[in-house]
């Protein structure tokens, strides 16, 4: 418990860092954090049972406008998992994620600002086993998305995106890799610090 209540901190005060930093310059112009839970099945190649998981996902990111409607930047990811095999006793999953994304803005309708987005990066994951056992792995990751911007002020939206994921990790120790994929519905919260997302 104190583990995630430092891990918690860190990204609440990365993600301040980042709003920050960003906001000093003249191409800042969003900053959001998001609260994902979802599901996911993978299943290791020869496997007879799938592995359930469900999860939080905390999200801070920030971003600037390359041109009207195209936007750039980066985000840190942190998510917690409990996952179960079959009829075994589950396990707990600790994993951190950094790389860059790319949205682009459809024209406003009302109040409404539709996107669609791309995402990559890699992390870091450790499996907790109930007997104490650790286990750490490299992780490459790719994601799509459609969602929308619900401007609720001028310079403030909720967020809500459906995302596709593709996952490969690899084991450091034993060198063995799996894949995971799976639909995730986010939702989250975006700041604009300079109105951009002109018609």
């Amino acid at each position: 418990m104190k583990k995630l209540t430092i891990a918690f901190i860190l990204i609440i005060v990365s993600a301040g860092f980042l709003s920050a930093q960003f906001n000093s310059g003249s191409k800042m112009v969003g900053a959001s954090s998001n609260l994902d839970f979802g599901f996911l099945s993978e299943k290791d190649e020869g496997a007879t049972d799938a592995t359930k998981m469900i999860f939080i996902d905390i999200n801070p990111r920030a971003a600037y406008f390359l041109k009207n409607r195209i936007a750039v930047g980066g985000d840190l990811e942190y998510y917690l998992s409990r996952s179960k095999v079959g009829e075994s006793d589950p396990y707990s999953s600790t994993t951190f994620r950094i790389g860059p994304f790319a949205r682009y803005y459809y024209k406003t309708v009302a109040s409404v600002v539709p996107f669609a987005e791309l995402k990559g990066g890699l992390g870091s994951q450790v499996d907790k086993l109930t007997t104490g056992e650790k286990f750490k792995h490299r992780i490459i990751y790719v994601g799509a998305g459609v969602g929308a911007s619900f401007f609720l002020a001028d310079n403030f939206a909720l967020e809500g995106m459906l995302n596709y994921i593709f996952e490969n990790q690899k084991n450091k120790e034993m060198g063995g890799s799996h894949n995971t994929n799976g639909i995730m519905l986010n939702f989250g919260f975006s700041f604009y610090f300079n109105s951009l997302l002109q018609d």
